[in-house]
């Protein structure tokens, strides 16, 4: 009953994270280059909530009396102005933005993140915020031509590649729509069901044998138990032993029948009779979305 109404709980949050979905759109410091791409993203927000993104680059040098010093050579309280400063006029830009949604009729969000590296601050962001549906310039407008078909910005191809692999980016240029990196909320979803499934089976599992074991030891003294636990953690110790000798391989089952003619079977594992099975399960879905989410990031190349 419980795990019943922790899927519940999880399926009501899921559904309501869906209906309160917001659209992260990065934009540059430029607004008159951003602004295609914005336009772009709230004709196609279909309602969502926009959220405008700016990464700022705090300044490295500083200037002084008509020259640029690096920061580490110049007064603190210098440093900290120009910078304060700087960061006024992100503010200042991402206001501007916020504006130009409002004239289209939509109430936007704002968010600064600060970052020396713009790439890099965007897939942390996306990896913090849980992202699920993104949009950036997949070009500089200079470049679009109606047979763009892949990405030319660096910074684009870096997201696409390294962005958490349930979120859905969507890659324009000058306004139209150039690249889509799906997101493989699938596959999450599935693996997660499977690790619920596999939970419920162990703790189900876990709480029968300590029952039995539990009715096991009536009667039994002191001595006589903890003898048995010692020969169980030994052979435990030489079942790990003989599992990461043979390193998963397609012969270590032949292995194992060969050993167990001459000597007595190895302890079961958790979930008795289905535990390995359950294991080979789960291994290879994850190697499964993880090879759709690498092939998925190698389009982008």
């Amino acid at each position: 009953m419980e795990f019943q109404g922790a899927e519940e709980k999880n399926m009501e949050e899921e559904v309501a994270a869906v209906m309160e979905e917001v659209i992260y759109v990065a934009v540059g410091r430029e607004t008159a280059k951003n602004k295609s791409n914005l336009t772009w993203a709230i004709d196609n927000s279909q309602g969502n909530k926009i959220c405008i993104l700016l990464v700022h680059q705090p300044p490295h040098t500083i200037p002084v009396l008509g020259t640029r010093f690096d920061a580490a050579t110049v007064d603190e309280e210098l440093v900290r102005a120009y910078r304060e400063k700087q960061k006024a006029k992100t503010d200042k830009i991402l206001d501007e933005y916020l504006t130009f949604c409002l004239k289209k009729g939509v109430h936007a969000e704002k968010l600064c993140v600060e970052m020396d590296s713009i790439e890099k601050g965007i897939v942390q962001m996306l990896s913090e915020k849980r992202v699920r549906k993104f949009v950036m310039g997949a070009a500089a407008d200079k470049h679009y031509s109606t047979k763009m078909e892949e990405l030319r910005s660096r910074k684009a191809i870096f997201v696409c590649r390294h962005a958490s692999a349930t979120c859905c980016i969507r890659f324009i240029c000058k306004g139209h729509l150039i690249h889509t990196r799906e997101g493989r909320m699938d596959e999450v979803r599935a693996l997660s069901a499977l690790l619920s499934d596999f939970q419920r089976l162990v703790y189900s599992q876990s709480s029968s044998n300590s029952d039995m074991r539990s009715e096991s030891l009536k009667g039994k003294s002191e001595v006589e138990v903890e003898e048995e636990d010692r020969t169980s953690r030994t052979s435990s110790s030489r079942s790990v032993g003989n599992l990461s000798y043979s390193g998963g391989s397609e012969a270590s089952p032949s292995i194992t029948d060969e050993k167990s003619n001459h000597s007595s079977p190895p302890p079961s594992l958790p979930c008795t009779g289905m535990g390995l099975g359950m294991i080979s399960i789960l291994i290879h879905s994850t190697k499964l979305w993880h090879k759709r989410a690498i092939q998925n990031h190698k389009q982008c190349e």
